[in-house]
């Protein structure tokens, strides 16, 4: 395990946040740069993943999934995708903010997260002509090729944030979006 993802791991573990195996990320050779390396390094220098970086903690599982060997495609929101989130899309379930909506709803964060994954190694050449990509949740992304969109289940629509369209890692490639995606809509908390 990195140095970086003992550090995140230990912030995580003090809010008693992670459920993660420690095995789990301890099988990676130390040499290697995972995605998990690359975004806590990106936020570390942009600051612009700790909205991410602490819902991946929260959930526990993903996170060392994405510290493994395996090849995957993140397409991660930025902090402002979230203010997003709560300022605009959350109000028409009657949630305030995405605690509040984790609180209520066991398990849709984590649903959220996995649809902001795909298996394999997919930079832009092969993104950017896509008409969809299906996501560890199952679910699909489309997209309209050639353009820098992607379009959740609900209609909403994301941009891949230039220049971060490629950030390269060992085992896979991290994706910036400027919105965060919905596999589905949540239950409803209006009276």
């Amino acid at each position: 395990m990195t140095e970086r993802t003992k550090t995140l791991v230990k912030t995580l573990l003090a809010g008693g946040l992670l459920a993660v195996s420690m095995n789990a990320a301890a099988v990676k050779p130390a040499e290697r740069t995972t995605l998990v390396d690359v975004a806590v390094a990106a936020n570390e220098e942009l600051n612009v993943f700790n909205t991410l970086l602490f819902a991946l903690g929260a959930e526990g599982q993903l996170i060392g999934t994405l510290d493994g060997n395996g090849q995957f495609t993140v397409f991660a929101p930025l902090d402002s995708a979230f203010t997003n989130l709560e300022d605009n899309v959350l109000p028409l379930f009657c949630y305030s903010s995405v605690l509040e909506l984790a609180t209520d709803q066991p398990g849709y964060i984590s649903d959220v997260l996995h649809y902001h994954v795909a298996r394999g190694n997919r930079d832009s050449s092969e993104v950017l002509p896509a008409d969809r990509i299906r996501m560890l949740s199952g679910d699909f992304v489309t997209r309209t090729p050639g353009s820098l969109e992607l379009t959740d289940e609900l209609g909403f629509t994301a941009h891949l944030v230039l220049p971060y369209i490629d950030i390269p890692a060992d085992n896979g490639v991290i994706h910036v979006i400027d919105r965060v995606l919905l596999p589905y809509a949540p239950a409803s908390n209006c009276t």
